[in-house]
């Protein structure tokens, strides 16, 4: 079981980086239940949309769910991408920052790739090290924090 803070602390490192005054758009991939959602929301972002593929979801004013990820037919335009443990989304909100040339910050849990091959020992630390080394090939400056918290708490946050 994930440590109860870990949607408000993440939100906490989103908004010291990305104030909602001026990144009104979010997008939370792989967004599971919205809790992050609910507590980006509760620090001001105006816009927030979902995306997971699961359907399991709290029902919050103000938060929009996609049942998918990004592919065709998502065009809408976000300020920034984040995701809080996405599993298997972590390299796709990346490449997909990468792509929408905006910010992202994420805080990966699990070794899933998908969006880039990922070679070498599924162990935590080295598919940080993947992450950050796509993030920096992709063009993205990067920063790495840790949240006061148990369990999988490394953020890493990437501007273009």
């Amino acid at each position: 079981m994930g440590d109860s803070r870990r949607f408000d602390l993440f939100a906490k490192v989103v908004a010291n980086n990305f104030p909602p005054a001026k990144f009104r758009k979010v997008a939370d991939v792989a967004g599971g239940k919205g809790y992050l959602g609910i507590a980006l929301r509760e620090r001001g972002y105006g816009q927030v949309t979902l995306f997971d593929k699961r359907r399991q979801h709290v029902r919050v004013k103000g938060i929009d769910f996609r049942y998918q990820y990004f592919g065709p037919g998502i065009k809408d335009d976000f300020d920034i991408l984040v995701g809080m443990h996405p599993d298997e989304a972590t390299d796709v909100i990346i490449t997909e920052a990468a792509r929408r040339k905006i910010p992202f910050a994420v805080c990966p849990c699990c070794v899933k790739p998908t969006a880039k091959p990922f070679f070498g020992q599924y162990t935590y630390t080295n598919w940080i090290e993947h992450l950050k080394r796509l993030a920096i090939q992709l063009g993205f400056k990067l920063m790495e924090t840790v949240l006061p918290m148990n369990g999988k708490n490394i953020v890493l946050v990437g501007r273009p």
